[in-house]
């Protein structure tokens, strides 16, 4: 069977990483980079029932491993649930936005690292490991919906 060049990124990535190659977690991992957005585990579940079989659990090992090794990282939507991303030099850190309504989650532009730098500050008393910039509010199909369900009333006078 002849090795795509998503395949070789993915042996490379794991390779890097220090983690064996496994068929479970080569197909995590070709989830999570085919990505356009961050995932839920269930997602990511749903995604592998097409190609693998899979338990939750070693699903929730796996995506653990990679987040641990600096793989992905986890992005917090509003109301508490948690969805993964790349974490790769390909994947810079970018803000996100998560609609209140029907909870989409969506990548907003990725930051420069000298926005990063600007805002974690040049402070000596600390060290930034972690930046995350998250925004919600109501994506255009729930502003669009709630405008027509509350047109706005009409001038009178």
């Amino acid at each position: 069977m002849k090795k795509t060049v998503s395949d070789l990124k993915i042996m490379e990535t794991l390779r890097l990483a220090g983690i064996a190659r496994t068929p479970q977690r080569m197909a995590v991992l070709k989830i999570l980079q085919d990505s356009n957005q961050p995932l839920s585990i269930g997602l990511i579940r749903e995604k592998l029932e097409t190609q693998t079989n899979i338990n939750k659990v070693t699903v929730y090992r796996i995506v653990s491993l990679f987040k641990q090794k600096g793989i992905i990282r986890d992005v917090s939507a509003s109301g508490g649930s948690v969805y993964f991303e790349m974490a790769t030099s390909e994947h810079p850190v970018h803000p996100h936005f998560s609609c209140n309504q029907c909870g989409m989650l969506s990548c907003l532009t990725p930051l420069t690292f000298s926005h990063a730098l600007q805002l974690a500050g040049s402070r000596d008393d600390y060290r930034v490991d972690h930046i995350e910039i998250h925004i919600s509010g109501l994506c255009n199909g729930c502003l669009h919906a709630t405008r027509l369900q509350n047109p706005p009333l009409k001038d009178r006078s």
